[in-house]
């Protein structure tokens, strides 16, 4: 038994010495091959030395040169490599933000009509023959390759590369006769109310916030308070704010927070505080949504067309335009 004990002691200490051995032979081999040109004179061959006759050295051969790193394109960001251990990673470029160019208008180009209400029979009917129809299995088909080609944290990836905010509004409105109109939402107010967007906007000059979470309404209350700080008691403007959930767990748990939603915000704006449960992909692409992370603010006129629009945290030049740009609504309304 001694003898065995022995012998395996000797044995892992071998295995330990070689497995030094083999890791210092790499680091060398890593180290060479990074400086490939750099040579010491203590390997620099002897120019005295002469090749025999038998091995000339053939003509076609080449010396291996360095492949040329390729150059990031302007406006592209640069390639982060990590390192574990001496394997060499390249973490991927982020994707380029989506957005829209600010000052573009956004919205429908007809009037929005009134949201029909389909009785659960006739839903249930209509999911049987879209099921049946062959163009309809190519519509959800062609949807799933495209939900599965973006990651779930992209939008996350995009507020941690890029900021909370897509860009800075501008300083003029849209002009009338290009602006397009406010795609129409149902939903129900703080009050109990079964309400459609559009309708609640007529006639009105209303800033209309949109919000799909909770990290969005810090965004949103930078706009409702500068422009209830001005136009608190005019009569002829107002704020909406649409408060948005598109995953069915989520929206069980607002409905249970429900109560507490009613204490946050104030009484005055109960009836224009608007929630909305499902999905809104037309309302998101009309409207020019790319993040639903971030807060949006949009200025509707009194024939709810959408005359100018914000994103992200106002900034003190935001606000200023954003008052400035509903009084001259107020006055081309008269």
């Amino acid at each position: 038994m001694p003898s065995l004990l022995g012998l395996s002691l000797r044995l892992s200490r071998t295995e330990a010495v070689r497995h030094q051995l083999y890791y210092v032979s790499r680091s060398l081999s890593t180290k060479g091959s990074v400086e490939p040109n750099a040579a010491s004179p203590a390997t620099k061959p002897d120019d005295s030395a002469q090749t025999p006759a038998t091995e000339s050295p053939s003509t076609d051969e080449k010396p291996p040169q360095p492949s040329p790193t390729k150059a990031p394109h302007a406006g592209e960001p640069e390639e982060k490599i990590e390192y574990i251990g001496n394997t060499r990673f390249p973490r991927p470029r982020p994707k380029p933000r989506r957005t829209i160019t600010p000052g573009d208008a956004v919205g429908l180009d007809a009037p929005a009509g009134k949201v029909e209400h389909t009785p659960l029979k006739a839903q249930l009917e209509q999911k049987w023959r879209d099921v049946l129809s062959p163009e309809k299995n190519l519509e959800s088909r062609a949807k799933i390759i495209r939900e599965i080609g973006e990651s779930h944290f992209q939008n996350i990836l995009d507020l941690r590369n890029n900021g909370d905010k897509l860009f800075e509004a501008p300083a003029h409105l849209i002009p009338a006769i290009k602006a397009k109109f406010l795609p129409n939402l149902e939903g129900k107010t703080l009050t109990g109310t079964n309400i459609d967007i559009v309708d609640l906007c007529r006639g009105k000059t209303t800033l209309l916030t949109v919000e799909f979470v909770k990290f969005a309404e810090k965004h949103t209350r930078s706009f409702i308070n500068v422009f209830e700080a001005t136009y608190m008691d005019n009569p002829k403007v107002q704020v909406v704010q649409v408060n948005i959930e598109e995953n069915w767990a989520k929206a069980a748990v607002l409905r249970m927070c429900m109560p507490y939603v009613r204490r946050a915000i104030p009484k005055h704006r109960h009836s224009t505080y608007v929630v909305h449960y499902g999905g809104v992909e037309s309302l998101r692409s009309n409207l020019g949504i790319a993040n639903p992370l971030i807060g949006y603010a949009f200025l509707v006129d009194s024939k709810t067309r959408v005359r100018w629009y914000a994103n992200g945290e106002a900034v003190q030049s935001e606000g200023i335009n954003m008052v400035s740009l509903t009084r001259e609504l107020m006055r081309k309304a008269k």
